[in-house]
């Protein structure tokens, strides 16, 4: 069965080349569950070990932390071009997640003791997560190649901004930086997270699209590992921004 709308992802176009014959060894809706489960407890398993050493072992913790961030990246780039190498550098994506995730959390949570932070932003984040999942189930958001397109391209234009601000932050200071993404009490900032996490969210009907696409072509079971990844850098992203939103509505309502 061929996917008549193609796919500008060089992994997801592979798969549109690479159909299992024998069926029942094919990939399915029930193991790209357990696959996208199994990383999300890995997450959470990861994140909890990092905050006991980082109670216990403060400075190994710390050299331990950027090594994580690095080798996170990198296998996410890794999983990401290969689905033959997706399972192990998924595992290790979720696991440097984990500590990343993990210490932001416990940051937050300590400089907002009164508010549930993580509680808060699971329970946000998953409703995203069922509401867009209903969106595309009913098709009321469709992933039509125009859809794709559109997304991709905010995708580059996103990167291309961060790197600019970035870029620009280093001869004024940090200035413009701040008032674009850091500057909690300012209409700019949290008209971006918003954004950001509409973003995130409209990046999920690709997902469950491109999940839909392996199964219905009898794509081979090693490409449950891609969309399971890209689910999960999907969650993870709205998570920490969702993390984002509830500090700027904090420090507003303090504020005020």
């Amino acid at each position: 069965m061929e996917n008549k709308r193609g796919s500008s992802n060089p992994v997801f176009a592979k798969i549109e080349r690479d159909i299992v014959d024998v069926q029942g060894y094919g990939a399915s809706y029930k193991g790209i569950t357990l696959k996208t489960l199994l990383l999300l407890l890995l997450v959470v398993v990861s994140g909890v070990a990092s905050l006991l050493l980082l109670v216990n072992y403060p400075n190994v913790f710390i050299a331990l932390f950027f090594v994580a961030m690095i080798l996170g990246f990198i296998s996410v780039m890794i999983a990401s071009a290969s689905p033959r190498l997706a399972p192990t550098f998924s595992i290790i994506y979720a696991l440097c997640e984990g500590m990343w995730l993990g210490t932001l959390t416990l940051i937050v949570s300590l400089a907002i003791p009164e508010f549930p932070v993580a509680f808060v932003a699971v329970l946000v984040t998953l409703g995203i997560f069922v509401a867009m999942l209903v969106l595309y189930s009913t098709k009321l958001v469709v992933a039509s190649s125009r859809f794709r397109r559109v997304m991709f391209g905010i995708s580059f234009s996103i990167i291309a901004v961060f790197i600019t601000v970035g870029i620009v932050s280093l001869f004024d200071n940090g200035a413009l930086w701040y008032a674009m993404f850091g500057n909690a009490y300012s209409p700019l900032v949290l008209f971006i997270t918003l954004l950001l996490i509409l973003y995130g969210s409209f990046m999920l009907v690709i997902n469950f699209d491109n999940a839909k696409m392996i199964v219905s072509t009898g794509a081979d079971k090693k490409y449950e590992w891609a969309v399971s990844l890209g689910l999960l850098v999907s969650i993870i992203y709205i998570y920490v921004q969702v993390i984002r939103l509830i500090i700027i509505i904090y420090a507003r309502t303090r504020r005020d």
